[in-house]
């Protein structure tokens, strides 16, 4: 069963949206999700001689879920409407909170759609769609039953966890067999969930969900000239290199994560489940030590990676708990390797 696997995903710890004015976007999220003020990385000379992105992570409490956005160098698409578009990103709330989430949103003039109760995606709740001025799409998701932990890291606006993740996906079986091969997500089968829709549950309750639709999602790093919109997991600190030799095992490497081949959307669009490089400083450092990736990419090109997660309670549960991030586990390649001249295996 995908729930007993190791290394199940237990969150989404981040995510990453494009953005054409990062001033405006980091002031969009301080008002509306009511994340604290962070700096703006890259608006340097020397970051600009070195070619490196113009960006901002928002962290939430302790710093174990953010979100973030980077400056894209062409105009984002337009989207297809509130509702309608993918990528969709969803926060906890609480229930009680959510008609102080649309006055909040109203405030500052942030398109919305009006409170909804559903469970077409998976579980029972109400949700209230909403897009920043670059158009990413966003939900407040208050569900009946909120996961324990959800609402450990709120902001000063009431904002928990990321509670979902909405994309696209040509074929549901495929995803569902890819998530449950390399994530150990759970299908959640009901009379609610459409049979267009494919909704994955993580072991701490957020979900993956996939609608069926014809087309790769417009907003999504396998097609250029998009880039560094991702989705990171929170798997136990402890499966972390086993979760990547498991997928090194099953999908190919992809060479040009960066983008630097001759190929067409139409080319782009046929790739299959794969991995890359992930294009931080981390990233790069670990593709020269293995020759393979820590970005990995379903059947639609959106692109994912694993962030560890320790648990700070020590219940054997990660429903609360301390990110442990690339960087520190490149430190402990460089430093294996330097001590036994191999990187450490699974």
């Amino acid at each position: 069963m995908a729930t007993e696997q190791r290394g199940a995903a237990h969150w989404i710890d981040h995510f990453v949206v494009g953005t054409n004015d990062i001033g405006r976007w980091v002031e969009w999220a301080i008002d509306v999700i009511g994340v604290e003020r962070h700096p703006i990385e890259g608006l340097t000379t020397e970051a600009r001689n070195a070619g490196r992105p113009v960006a901002s992570f928002m962290y939430m409490g302790d710093g174990s879920c953010h979100f973030g956005a980077f400056l894209q160098r062409e105009q984002l698409p337009p989207t297809k409407g509130l509702g309608v578009s993918t990528p969709r990103h969803g926060f906890y709330v609480r229930a009680a909170d959510v008609e102080a989430h649309v006055r909040r949103l109203d405030a500052h003039g942030v398109p919305h759609t009006a409170p909804a109760r559903t469970s077409a995606e998976g579980e029972a709740g109400v949700g209230v769609h909403f897009e920043d001025p670059d158009g990413n799409q966003y939900e407040f998701w208050a569900p009946d039953d909120l996961p324990e932990g959800a609402m450990a890291v709120e902001t000063s606006a009431g904002v928990g966890r990321i509670s979902s993740i909405a994309l696209g996906a040509r074929e549901l079986q495929r995803t569902a067999d890819f998530f449950s091969a390399y994530c150990g997500m759970e299908r959640v089968s009901n009379d609610d969930v459409p049979e267009d829709t494919l909704v994955l549950r993580l072991k701490a309750g957020a979900r993956l969900v996939y609608h069926l639709t014809g087309e790769v999602d417009q907003r999504v790093i396998g097609h250029r000239p998009w880039y560094a919109l991702h989705v990171a997991f929170t798997v136990p600190v402890e499966d972390y290199f086993s979760n990547y030799y498991r997928i090194w095992e099953g999908v190919p490497e992809w060479e040009d994560s960066t983008h630097e081949l001759d190929v067409s959307a139409e080319e782009e669009d046929q790739l299959p489940a794969r991995t890359g490089m992930h294009t931080s400083p981390a990233g790069r450092a670990w593709k020269k030590i293995y020759e393979r990736g820590d970005e990995f990419y379903d059947w639609d090109s959106h692109a994912f990676h694993f962030i560890g997660g320790i648990d700070v309670h020590g219940k054997g549960s990660l429903a609360f708990y301390q990110a442990k991030e690339q960087a520190e586990y490149l430190k402990e390649l460089q430093e294996a390797i330097a001590r036994d001249g191999v990187p450490p295996r699974a």
